[in-house]
Formats: C-alpha cells, sequence, structure tokens
C-alpha cells in the first residue's frame, strides 16, 4: 500500500527516476564482481565498457588495456562481462592446461536469432552435440581427401584456373581478392557439395559477397552493438540487420544445394560431406538431439563454407600485401622455388620439407597478417582459476590471438615482418610454440591441415608463375579493416611473368572531372541584392521549417519525443565537442559524461601517469562537457608554465569556485587578469612587510615550536595522532600574518574552522568534487557529500568575516597589524573595487591564503613523520647531523640549514615523495598555441602534473623509492634539482614557497632536535595517500620519545 500511494503521489519527471534507480540498483547487484576477479576499466550502468571500445582495432586497444591492468583482465560490453587473456602463456594456460574447463561457447546473441536451434552448427554448439559434429566433420571430410593426395590434386587444379584468370590480365592491376576468394572456397566446395563452381557463375558470386560483408558487420560496431544489447538493437535500423538478411541468403544457396542432393542422393556411394550427413541422418534416427537434422545440415555447411573459404582467401591477400611491400623477400622465394621445384611442374606438399625459407615467409605472414586478432569466446564450465584471478562459472573468456602472436616474449621483434622468427641459424625451418593463427586445444580450427596444405601449394604455385608488384610511388597499407576477420585495404597489383620480353606494364590512370557551371540570371542578381527581398525569403523559410518540426513532433508519440531530445543533445555533444587538426589524443569519451566514469577517482595521478604510456605526455582528457589537456613530464611541464608563461597564466572557469565566489575571479587562487596581477603583487608585499622571509616570522615560528613540543610531552611517550597538531601550529603562523594572532590549541571555533578546511579540500578534489565540476548544472540539485563542500567553505568564511568586524572596529590606520588591516586601509584610501579590493573579496583572499598556508605544510610534515618512522636509519643519521651542528642547548634556525645538507636533503625528498598536490592548478590557454606539437585552441584547459614531474624517470636516478641521495653529490653536499616541483613553477607559482620552506625546516629540525617518533613493533605505515585537492597520508599515531 506504501508502495501504490508512492507510485500515485509521483508525476511523470518522477516515475521515470524511480524506474531509472530501479533499474540502476537491478544493473549495479547483476554486475557486482567476486572478490579476486580479474581488474579491469570502470564501467557505465547498462552500456558497460561498450563507448571505449576502439571498434576500428580492437585487438590494439585490449593490448594496451593489458599493458594497464594485467594480461588477465575484464571488460564490461553490455549487461555481460568478458575475461580477455593475453600473452602465450596465459592464452595456453586457457586453452590448452585447462582445455576441459573453458572448451565451450557462451550465449551468442547473433546466432541465436539466425539458429532455428539451440547451440546448432559446429563453431557455436556445445557439450555432446559439438563432440559428435566435430568428429563426424573431421572423419567425413578425411574420407574426402582432407590431408591425402586427392585433395592435392584438386587443390593443384584449382591453382590451373586462378593462373588462367591472373593471366587474363595481361599484366594490369588488377583486385586479387575476388579471385583468392573464388579459388579457394572451391576446395571447401568440392569437399562439402563434390563439385566446383566457375568464376563467371553470377549465384556463386552473390553468395561470396554476401559472406565476406556478414563477417565483416560481425565483427565490425554494428555487430558489437547487437551482441551488447540484442533486446533493443533487433528493433532498431541499421546495417547490423545485413548480417542476417546475408546469412539467410547464404543459407538459401546451401538449401538449394541440400535438396538437389536428396534428389540424386546414392546411399551407396556418397559423394561428399551434405551426401555423408543425409546417409547419417537416415542411419541415426534418434541421435536428433546431437545435431543429425537437416537444418543442422545447413548450419554445420555453413560453418564449413566460412572457415574454409574467408581464412585461407584473406591469408592469401596479405601475402600479396607483404610480399609487395618487401620485394627482396618475394626475390628470395623465387629463387628457392626455381631451385628446388623450377618451372616444368607444379609443387607439391612433399616440396614444403625442401624449401624452408618459403615455409618461414608462409608463417610469418600468417602470424603478422593477424587475421583472427582475437578469437572465438569460450565460458567456464566451472567456477576455476586463471592467471591468479577467479573465474566463476559462465564467465565469458576471450583468450586474444594478437597477445600472442605478437607476445614480446616469444618473439625477437613481433612488430616486424621476419622470416627469420621460423629459421635456425642455419637457415632451417624451426616451430614456434607461440605460433598459434588457428587456436589451440579442443577448439584448434577443423580445417588447420587443409590451410596449411591451400597456403603452401597456392603460394608457391603463384610466385612460380609470376612476380607481383604495385606502381612506383603506390605504398599498401599493412592496418587492415578489422571485423571477424582481418582483412587487409582493398588494393590492386600487377603480376608480370619474370622474363617475358614487352611485359613492361604502365598502368591507365583515370581521370574523372565534374565541372559545374553556374551562371546567374541578371534578374536574380538584382533580387539577391535586395535586402526586403532577402529578408522575406528568409522568413518564409524560416516559418516553413517551423511548421515542419512542428507537424513533426505533433505525430510522435512519448517514445518518438523522447528520442528527438535524446538524438538532438547527443548531436549538439558531438558537434560541441569535436577537436580541431593535431589536438592531443586521448581516450574515447562518452556523450554528455565524457571519460568521467573510467576515471580511478581514489588516484588520479596515477591513472593520468597510466594514460600518458598510452597516449604521450600531451593527451586530452573529457570531463563532463569539457576537454582538458594534460601535460606530462619535466620538460613539456616547464614549456608550458615557464617557457611559455604568459600562454598559460590565467584559470579556467571553475563551477566549485563560481558557487562560492559572490563576485567574479574572487580571492588570490582563481581571478585571472590585472586583479590576479594585483592582488598577488597586494598580497606579497604585505606578507613581506609583516616578516615573510625575515627574522621577525622566523621569531614567530621558533615559539609556535615551543608551544608544539610542549603539547607533544604532555602525551608523554604514547602513541598520538600528529594531524591536529601540526595543522594548529602551522595554521597559527599564517594567522599570525593574515589575523594579527594565535589561536589556543584548545580553542573551540579554531579547531572547528581547520576541521571544516580539511574536509572541504578533501571533498574538492574527491569523486564528489569532480561530479560537480563535470556537471554542476545537475549535481547543484542533487543531495550529496558534495554539498558540504559548500556549507564547509561558507562557515570558515564566516569565521573570516567575524575577523574582518573585529579588524574594523580596532583599525589604526597608521599602524596596520597584518594583511586584514592593511587590505582595509587600501579599500579606503583607493576606489580599487574593479581590481577586487572588496570586503567580500578580502574574506576570499583571507581564505586562500589560510588554505594554502595551512594544508601544503601540515600535510608535509604529516608525510615527514611517515618517512621518518618508515626509514629509522634516516631518522638516525638526521638526529646526528642535528646534535654536530646544533646540539640541544638552542632552537634550529635558518642559518643552519646550508651546514645540514643531509637533513636538507631528507626534507626535499619528504615533499617529492610525498608529493601533495598530486596534479596542479588547472590553466588555460589565452590564445592558439602549440604544446609538444599538438595544437592548443585558445580557451583549452590545461593540467600541468606535477607527480610527473616529481617522479619523472628521466630526472630522478630511482623515482619510486625514498632517497635523500637525489638531493646530495658524491661529497654529501646539497644539490638544486631542476625537475623538483612541488610548489608549481612560472608565475603562479605557491605565493607562500618561502614561508613553507622556512616552516617544514624549523619545524622538522626542532622537532627531531628534541624526539625520536616511532610506531609500535608489528605496526606499517601506509605510504599510499588519500587523494583529494591535496594527497594526505592516511591516519596514523606515533609515539614520540624525549632524546
Amino acid at each position: 500500500m506504501w508502495f501504490y500511494n508512492l507510485l500515485l503521489s509521483l508525476n511523470v519527471k518522477g516515475l521515470f527516476l524511480l524506474i531509472f534507480l530501479f533499474l540502476l540498483i537491478a544493473d549495479f547487484y547483476k554486475s557486482r564482481k567476486p572478490a579476486n576477479f580479474p581488474p579491469g576499466p570502470k564501467a557505465l550502468p547498462f552500456v558497460g565498457n561498450f563507448f571505449s571500445l576502439d571498434s576500428k582495432h580492437p585487438h590494439i586497444y585490449f593490448q594496451k588495456l593489458a599493458e594497464i591492468y594485467g594480461n588477465v583482465f575484464s571488460f564490461r560490453l553490455g549487461r555481460d562481462s568478458i575475461v580477455f587473456l593475453n600473452g602465450y602463456k596465459a592464452v595456453r594456460e586457457a586453452l590448452v592446461t585447462q582445455a576441459e574447463n573453458f572448451v565451450d561457447r557462451p550465449f551468442n546473441a547473433i546466432t541465436d536469432r539466425f539458429y532455428t536451434e539451440p547451440s546448432a552448427g559446429i563453431f557455436m554448439s556445445n557439450g555432446e552435440k559439438w563432440k559428435k559434429q566435430r568428429r563426424f566433420a573431421l572423419s567425413t571430410l578425411r574420407n574426402f581427401g582432407l590431408g591425402k593426395n586427392a585433395l592435392e590434386q584438386s587443390v593443384t587444379e584449382e591453382i590451373q584456373h586462378l593462373k588462367e584468370e591472373i593471366e587474363i590480365e595481361k599484366g594490369k592491376s588488377f583486385n586479387p581478392a575476388g579471385l583468392f576468394t573464388n579459388a579457394v572456397s572451391n576446395i571447401i566446395c568440392q569437399l562439402v557439395m563434390g563439385k566446383r563452381y566457375d568464376y563467371a557463375d553470377h549465384r556463386f558470386q552473390m553468395m561470396l559477397r554476401c559472406m565476406s560483408e556478414a563477417v565483416l558487420l560481425e565483427g565490425n560496431v554494428w555487430g558489437q552493438l547487437y551482441m551488447a544489447f540484442p533486446s533493443v538493437m533487433r528493433h532498431m535500423p541499421g546495417p547490423h540487420n545485413k548480417i542476417f538478411s546475408h546469412f539467410t541468403s547464404v543459407e538459401q544457396f546451401i538449401c538449394e544445394e541440400v535438396e538437389q542432393h536428396k534428389k540424386d542422393l546414392d546411399r551407396n556411394n556418397p559423394r561428399d560431406y551434405i551426401d555423408t550427413f543425409l546417409i547419417e541422418m537416415e542411419n541415426q534416427h534418434k541421435e536428433s538431439d546431437l545435431g543429425f537434422t537437416e537444418a543442422n545440415l545447413v548450419y554445420c555447411a555453413i560453418d564449413l563454407f566460412l572457415a574454409g573459404t574467408e581464412t585461407t582467401a584473406t591469408t592469401l591477400l596479405w601475402a600479396l600485401v607483404f610480399l609487395v611491400k618487401y620485394p627482396e623477400v618475394q626475390e628470395k622465394v623465387q629463387a628457392e622455388i626455381d631451385t628446388v621445384i623450377g618451372q616444368a611442374r607444379l609443387p607439391s606438399m612433399a616440396d614444403r620439407s625442401s624449401m624452408p625459407y618459403t615455409d618461414a615467409v608462409i608463417h610469418e605472414i600468417q602470424r603478422i597478417g593477424n587475421i583472427l586478432p582475437l578469437n572465438g569466446l569460450r565460458v567456464a564450465a566451472k567456477d576455476t582459476t586463471l592467471g591468479g584471478y577467479f573465474i566463476p562459472k559462465g564467465t565469458s573468456l576471450m583468450p586474444v590471438l594478437t597477445s600472442v602472436l605478437f607476445d614480446k616474449t616469444e618473439w625477437a621483434c613481433p612488430d616486424t615482418f621476419n622470416p627469420g622468427h621460423f629459421l635456425d641459424d642455419n637457415g632451417k625451418f624451426v616451430k614456434r610454440e607461440a605460433f598459434l593463427p588457428f587456436s589451440a586445444g579442443k577448439r584448434a580450427c577443423i580445417g588447420e591441415s587443409l590451410v596449411k596444405m591451400e597456403l603452401f601449394l597456392f603460394l608457391v604455385a603463384l610466385l612460380q608463375k609470376f612476380t607481383f608488384s604495385v606502381p612506383e610511388g603506390v605504398e599498401l597499407s599493412t592496418e587492415g579493416i578489422t571485423g571477424t576477420t582481418r582483412v587487409p585495404h582493398p588494393y590492386k597489383v600487377s603480376a608480370k611473368i619474370p622474363f617475358t620480353p614487352g611485359s613492361q606494364y604502365f598502368p591507365p590512370v583515370l581521370t574523372s572531372y565534374m565541372i559545374f557551371t553556374i551562371t546567374k540570371d541578371p534578374q536574380k542578381q538584382q533580387v539577391e541584392k535586395t535586402d526586403r527581398h532577402r529578408h522575406f525569403f528568409c522568413c518564409c523559410l524560416f516559418g516553413s521549417l517551423t511548421m515542419w518540426l512542428y507537424n513533426f513532433l505533433l505525430g510522435l508519440d512519448l517514445k518518438g519525443i523522447l528520442l528527438f531530445i535524446f538524438s538532438f543533445f547527443l548531436i549538439a555533444d558531438f558537434l560541441r565537442n569535436r577537436k580541431p587538426a593535431n589536438f592531443p589524443p586521448g581516450p574515447k569519451a562518452l556523450p554528455f559524461v565524457g571519460n568521467m566514469l573510467s576515471l580511478d577517482s581514489q588516484h588520479p595521478h596515477i591513472f593520468f601517469s597510466k594514460l600518458a604510456d598510452i597516449y604521450g605526455n600531451v593527451f586530452s582528457f573529457r570531463l563532463g562537457k569539457e576537454s582538458m589537456v594534460v601535460v606530462n613530464g619535466h620538460k613539456l611541464v616547464k614549456e608550458a608554465i615557464v617557457t611559455q608563461g604568459e600562454n598559460f597564466v590565467d584559470r579556467p572557469p571553475n563551477a566549485i569556485a563560481e558557487r562560492f565566489y559572490t563576485e567574479p575571479s574572487g580571492g588570490l587562487f582563481f581571478n585571472n587578469g590585472e586583479i590576479w596581477k594585483r592582488q598577488r603583487r597586494f598580497a606579497l608585499s604585505t606578507l613581506r612587510t609583516f616578516g615573510l622571509g625575515k627574522n621577525t616570522l622566523e621569531l614567530s615560528i621558533c615559539e609556535e615550536i615551543r608551544h608544539l613540543q610542549e603539547e607533544i610531552e604532555n602525551e608523554k611517550g604514547k602513541p598520538f595522532s600528529p594531524v591536529g597538531l601540526f595543522n594548529n601550529a602551522v595554521s597559527n603562523i599564517i594567522c599570525q600574518l593574515v589575523m594579527g594572532r594565535r589561536f589556543d590549541y584548545h580553542d573551540q571555533s579554531f579547531q572547528t574552522m581547520l576541521k571544516y578546511m580539511s574536509e572541504a579540500l578533501w571533498l574538492e578534489g574527491s569523486i564528489w568534487g569532480q561530479l560537480y565540476q563535470a556537471f554542476p548544472q545537475v549535481m547543484k540539485y542533487m543531495p550529496g557529500s558534495h554539498n558540504k563542500l559548500f556549507s564547509n567553505f561558507t562557515a570558515i568564511k564566516e569565521l573570516l568575516q567575524q575577523e574582518i568586524e573585529k579588524h574594523k572596529k580596532d583599525l589604526d590606520h597608521s599602524n596596520p597589524r597584518d594583511y586584514i588591516d592593511t587590505f582595509l586601509i587600501k579599500m579606503e584610501n583607493h576606489q580599487e573595487a574593479e581590481l577586487g579590493f572588496t570586503e567580500h573579496n578580502l574574506a576570499f583572499c583571507s581564505l586562500d591564503l589560510f588554505l594554502a598556508g595551512t594544508e601544503t605544510t601540515a600535510t608535509t610534515l604529516l608525510w615527514a613523520l611517515l618517512f621518518l618512522t618508515k626509514y629509522p636509519e634516516v631518522q638516525e643519521k638526521v638526529h646526528a647531523e642535528i646534535d654536530t651542528v646544533i646540539g640541544q642547548s638552542r632552537l634550529p634556525s635558518m642559518a643552519d640549514r646550508p651546514n645540514l645538507p643531509y637533513t636538507d636533503a631528507v626534507i626535499h625528498e619528504i615533499q617529492r615523495m610525498s608529493n601533495i598536490v598530486p596534479l596542479n592548478g588547472m590553466r588555460v590557454a589565452s590564445k592558439d598555441t602549440t604544446l609538444g606539437g599538438y595544437f592548443i585552441p585558445k580557451g583549452t584547459a590545461v593540467m600541468p602534473m606535477l607527480t610527473s614531474v616529481l617522479f619523472d624517470k628521466t630526472e630522478w636516478e630511482t623515482p619510486d623509492t625514498f632517497n635523500p641521495g637525489h638531493f646530495l653529490d658524491a661529497n654529501g653536499k646539497f644539490v638544486k634539482k631542476e625537475a623538483f616541483l612541488p610548489f608549481s613553477a612560472g608565475k603562479r607559482v605557491c605565493l607562500g614557497e618561502g614561508l613553507a620552506r622556512m616552516e617544514l625546516f624549523l619545524f622538522l629540525v626542532a622537532l627531531l632536535q628534541k624526539f625520536t617518533f616511532s610506531v609500535p613493533e608489528g605496526v606499517e605505515l601506509n605510504t599510499e595517500g588519500i587523494t583529494g585537492t591535496t594527497r594526505v597520508p592516511h591516519p596514523y599515531k606515533v609515539s614520540a620519545k624525549a632524546r
């Protein structure tokens, strides 16, 4: 009843929201992964990772994912997750070692729609039906010559027909695709149907065309869409429907052949596979459950026909591509043919062992041609483990053959065409275990021996007779078009008979010109020049379009309107996010949300570093509707923020700042242009006036150190969390500069402000802040933790506002005490509100100083204790240097720093390794420019990533290891490093860099002078960190023992 009343109270919008939430929760529960399931990219609800898939080259895309997630990873297409296997070892373990666990096929939406029987055919059948049909097919094909001399003679006969067709071209350029498909198909036709077809047979040609197009469509984006969303796609228009119409055409062709065989069947003398199957149907009346039905005869014949034609013909096409591309290889093969066979006879399989180089070339063509870049899907028959991961029963598995044929641990130069992969030092042919173009195990290609025979005989016979070439200047593409198989881009070659006089061929050049001549009637020109007539015409056109759109929308139902709106926004999103030429590359983005859902929100800096490995040091990434360019590595970051400092000095619009600041470009951090310059200069000069970089501030820090030491002594050696104490101590330094006073460590309002500040900074950099930045128009109305950002910032602002009010009451214009006093005086003396000198902006600037002056230094001190506790030998060495230089009788001063090189190096290494600002403040291009060779249009947001500088492998000897030696020379003296940029660099370098350096040195040296820090035995502190706007350590406790 409660649920019924709820539904009654909902409007259409609410009902849609309820349904959406229900489906979202159902999708979440259905897609939950068990413990130790293979990792993979984050998936969207309903669609999974479909829209991030590179549909043109999925095999290359999956290899890139393997570099990120390992050789066993998961990938969700629609509602189903697939586990991908990469590399020879992992693929072999699945297909051979655990063959029984992964022998069956999973559900397939395309074959389920096409086949009228469950698990029909040979390729998609499972269990006892598959075993029986595979054994029957193998034995029948062997009876009709598979692997015997009789079939070799049939192939040789077909070679004669093929050569005649090529000779007809008389050296002119021709496309070999049709001829190869005809020739190869005729071999399987003789086994299955007992006859060959003439190359000019129209019905046969139509069937071959339908088959090739269906195979391409099944493996391209339309086939992938149908596999992922069959219940939706079967009702949608699109090229995917051609898959089924083409398969139906092939089915009809086979059905006609079956009917013809039934009419003249001789049970005592079967001619082919169809005859034998028909006889088996009659003999095994009770075996229809094992697939001996007429319908399944058609499906099995189609499977044999597809497998026996497409793969071999495609490999022959690749063979010509590589032999033309590498003419020296073609010449060497022809020399071996001339030596072993000569020109007097056709080749036979007996010649193969005497032709090691030719055999190696054929194998290398198969390897690098990579005609089955993925593989047939498998399904786990039971719960098992693979590569150390748990694979539940029913999980689909894809052993990626590309990863085997290009495995860098198995092949000397996997990406290069090199017949030497199959030759030993003596030039003899060598079999390679990682050569798996036919897959492996119980599901290995049923016609493997036939394919090997055809490839050898066809290719050797063609190269015996012809030399293949392309016109000068033509370069054949080796990229390929990926469907179910990977085929070369269409091409034309010339086949020249060597040493034949007069065979030189000059290909004709066909040039077409279409010339359109537009002659304007003078009267029409007159009309066009009349503004009134032109305006009238535009109004009529607009009115007609409006009326048409109105009538169109009236004819739509609710479903149609929603589809129209969605399509409109989809097109608008596409047009808005088109990239200019030479824009930095990046992962494919979804409409509306961009790459938001693939982002690792817990460790975005690591995620972006991995993307840099794939796309280069300058790449693009879309968050919501906006694309940003991420810059990685010391050289390029320096180029952006120092060399091109003027081009990237401003900040882009920030949704969080825009909601919080009541004035445009408020504060110090987010403002731009003249306001930013004026406010930054004013802040720097004012802070210097009140001690920044001077002895007076050093004395204030030393006084705060005493308070901090007293608080630590009160713990009496017990474990305590240093977070609050460090926040208090560091914050009091900036408070003295901004507000002219320090706060007691037990002041309630001060503690509340510090708590709000830490929480707000974490939320700003968390997934909630990222969601708000990406979708502010939606998130501002949604419940969630992101709303705490604004309530916390507002609370801090109100506390600062109270301080400003107090300062206004007792302001002495002739004797300002701090930043707030000086700002108030500046406001009164000058009418410069347009440059940010307003009371509101005073609160925002004070907030920026307070945040920057507290969080960064306090967080670095937290990391310092963590690393010093983790590496006690480093702590001992620092203690020894402090005792030698300063002793115990006085507090440290900045004058001691040059005499403490090891301590200085340790502090710098703590800053580098702690990486407390792992990303950086965003910049925006002020004009069109280039960066790293890419075009960066004006207005593009740019993220110079500090993590990539502090961990740049070209700049640091051991970037991932805590090593103070990074900042020491061979003599133990401190060395500055250019790639040490924890405060950023250029015109937007941290305003308080000098203050932070002073605080870190004095606080840390004074604490280590007084205490030894440790954790209880067996406790291991975590160095992973929690990433928000800053990167802070996981909460921990230490003991401080007085020295």
